[in-house]
């Protein structure tokens, strides 16, 4: 017992134990995923990559460690949970490929399209300048028509008067020449601004060809996308003490006093936040202001004297700043920033941000720090896509990280804060991982619910934790929509 038949090169077996085998070869597959940096790769590809290799290695060390040999049901099983997950890495690489293609493509397409435009600028310009020549000839004959037939007369008027020559004479020629021409240049001109105009339009550079094609407006970085809407309102009402942490107590009480006073007024939605109080959500920060007013003015003074009523600040936007040595402490890193990059402090070289925490990078040498940003100066630092610390230009990027727990894989708080008797969810396909769990592949349960509560149209053929998950953009665009950007 404890032993197996292992084919050795000869063909012939040879009894082995599986842990003989665990500490004569070295797991290369660890070794393999300890040197994956996602930040290797584009977006979120890495982060995908690390994953499934991660879950490879705690799949074959079990086989492994179970002495289990490879057959027709082990291979069953590593194509069901294991290889079948390469499937929508390689779609979304694929997807990238074919996205970039598609933005060359209208990218040369647009550049054409300016070559063509600056040639029929330039035939505009020489056909202008061929018109204007041609009324100048045009002009000039006149002229000297007018004169020829002025001749006979200059005759007359000399041999009576010589002085009524010299006073008229250059009347009559302003009279006769100048204001067609003044009307003829002044319409040319007037014409030339328009044409300039249009064309100036339609002749764009090279850069705002380029940005066009990426849907990008030039000085904006990337990464930074402010939102386009107006901030929801948000009114937070927390217990005061342990007597009243209920938060279906807490709603009652709130909804009632609303429905009772003040039945029209337009909720978007009631969430709950740590200690049993509740988050009530209204369209503007007005509205939020005005829920506040009927809630302070309508209910009885034994309850609010329970509560805190508060509408909170809009927070400040972050950036995390990647790749940081793990000893860098946070003061050093503070003054290092401030050091190498002016952008970043006042004329009294009062700072422009606040260091909140760190994450560790999934290479252990270093860590990722995530600050807070005066919301004045956001968009000029953000766009400069990178800070200088020590002797190295570190990558920044705006940092949003909607809370998720990884317990029962919902939104708007962690697994420290999740319901006690919440069960254990498998993230691929949402199901409670008990005993018998069986994962029936990919299915997101956020958007699921999204689209019975909401009437979204959500695609549910992905796991809880796919960074591409439309359920997962809209809490990002959520907390976009309550950040304060200084505009």
């Amino acid at each position: 017992m404890g032993k197996k038949k292992v084919a050795t090169a000869s063909g012939e077996g040879e009894e082995q134990t599986p842990e003989s085998t665990q500490t004569k070869y070295a797991n290369e597959l660890q070794i393999l995923i300890d040197t994956i940096d996602p930040d290797d790769y584009s977006d979120d590809l890495g982060t995908d990559i690390w994953t499934w290799f991660t879950e490879l290695e705690k799949f074959s060390s079990a086989a492994v460690k179970a002495g289990v040999t490879y057959g027709k049901t082990l291979r069953n099983k590593l194509v069901n949970e294991h290889l079948e997950g390469l499937l929508p890495i390689f779609s979304k690489f694929t997807d990238k490929i074919k996205e970039r293609d598609a933005n060359i493509f209208d990218l040369q397409t647009s550049i054409a399209g300016t070559d063509e435009a600056l040639m029929r600028a330039k035939i505009w310009t020489l056909e202008k300048e061929n018109a204007a020549l041609k009324a100048k000839l045009d002009l000039n004959e006149d002229v000297a028509s007018t004169l020829r037939d002025l001749l006979p007369k200059f005759e007359d008027l000399k041999t009576n008067n010589t002085n009524v020559i010299k006073e008229e004479l250059p009347s009559i020629i302003k009279q006769i020449t100048c204001e067609d021409l003044g009307k003829t240049i002044k319409t040319a001109n007037t014409e030339l601004v328009e044409q300039v105009k249009i064309n100036s339009n339609e002749t764009r550079s090279f850069a705002q060809v380029a940005l066009q094609a990426k849907s990008l407006s030039p000085g904006v970085a990337p990464t930074y996308r402010p939102p386009t809407s107006k901030p929801e309102g948000v009114l937070l009402i927390k217990p005061k003490d342990d007597t009243a942490r209920s938060h279906e107590t807490n709603k009652k009480i709130f909804v009632e006093a609303l429905q009772k006073n003040n039945p029209e007024v337009r909720l978007r939605g009631i969430g709950k936040i740590h200690g049993g109080g509740i988050k009530l959500i209204a369209a503007s920060l007005h509205e939020a202001q005005a829920v506040r007013d009927i809630l302070l003015e309508s209910c009885d003074e034994e309850v609010l004297e329970k509560y805190d009523i508060v509408i909170p600040n809009r927070k400040a936007p972050q950036i995390i700043l990647y790749n940081v040595d793990k000893e860098v402490e946070e003061d050093a890193l503070k003054s290092g920033l401030l050091a190498k990059n002016i952008t970043l402090a006042d004329g009294n070289n009062k700072p422009h941000f606040k260091i909140d925490f760190s994450i560790p990078a999934r290479n252990t040498k270093y860590n990722h720090w995530v600050l807070s940003i005066n919301p004045t100066k956001f968009g000029e630092i953000i766009a400069k896509e990178g800070l200088y610390f020590q002797f190295n230009r570190l990558r920044i990027k705006e940092f949003v990280s909607p809370k998720q727990c990884r317990k029962c894989f919902a939104f708007g708080h962690t697994t420290r804060n999740c319901d006690s008797k919440a069960e254990q969810r498998c993230d691929r396909c949402g199901d409670v991982r008990g005993k018998k769990h069986r994962c029936r592949g990919p299915y997101c349960i956020n958007c699921a619910d999204s689209n019975k509560k909401f009437r979204t149209n959500f695609r549910t053929e992905h796991s809880c934790l796919d960074p591409n998950c439309k359920s997962l953009i809209k809490q990002i665009d959520l907390i976009r929509q309550r950040t304060d950007y200084g505009i």
